[in-house]
């Protein structure tokens, strides 16, 4: 998020039920994210002790890792933007200061919304798409591939959500002074 980089300091959201709703959903977020972190550990773990100590290789880790990574991120992101651990452009917002510096961070939370909208809308056609034609990952898993994908889904609206949240905190903030 622009203006926020690294600062580690959250962005406002409604001082309502609803922005104790968005709070909750983006914790719950970050907590999924904390699980499948641990999750892909114990599974790499099994993979290391299978293949250096027992000899026996296991194939199909690789694969749910990578499904892992994407799910955490994408689970992860709305967290990270309330706490304002986003990445921006710290060389040049971190020299803005009053109006400029609310402007910037306007303008970032609407971009990632429409990025978070432009995620949703393909990965609704994709998960769609894979669920429709019955398609399977092509590796050791033989996944179906809405399951991973849906991760997609739900990440961008938590996202979106807590963009949308922030935005109305940034409003109401501002139309308080």
């Amino acid at each position: 998020m622009a203006g926020n980089s690294g600062t580690g300091k959250e962005l406002p959201l409604p001082p309502s039920r609803t922005g104790r709703l968005i709070r909750g959903l983006s914790f719950t977020g970050a907590a999924v994210a904390a699980g499948l972190v641990i999750v892909m550990l114990a599974s790499v773990s099994y993979s290391v002790f299978m293949r250096y100590v027992l000899g026996t290789p296991v194939t199909w880790t690789d694969e749910l890792s990578g499904y892992l990574v994407v799910a955490l991120v994408m689970f992860g992101a709305s967290e990270a933007l309330v706490k304002g651990d986003h990445f921006g452009v710290d060389l040049l917002t971190s020299r803005l200061k009053g109006a400029r510096a609310g402007a910037v961070a306007l303008w970032g939370l609407l971009a990632v919304i429409l990025l978070g909208g432009a995620i949703l809308y393909s990965a609704i056609i994709m998960v769609r798409f894979s669920w429709d034609f019955g398609m399977y990952s092509e590796g050791y898993l033989e996944m179906p591939m809405w399951l991973p994908q849906s991760a997609l889904v739900i990440g961008s609206v938590l996202l979106i959500i807590t963009a949308a949240g922030c935005l109305a905190g940034y409003l109401i903030r501002d139309r308080r002074r």
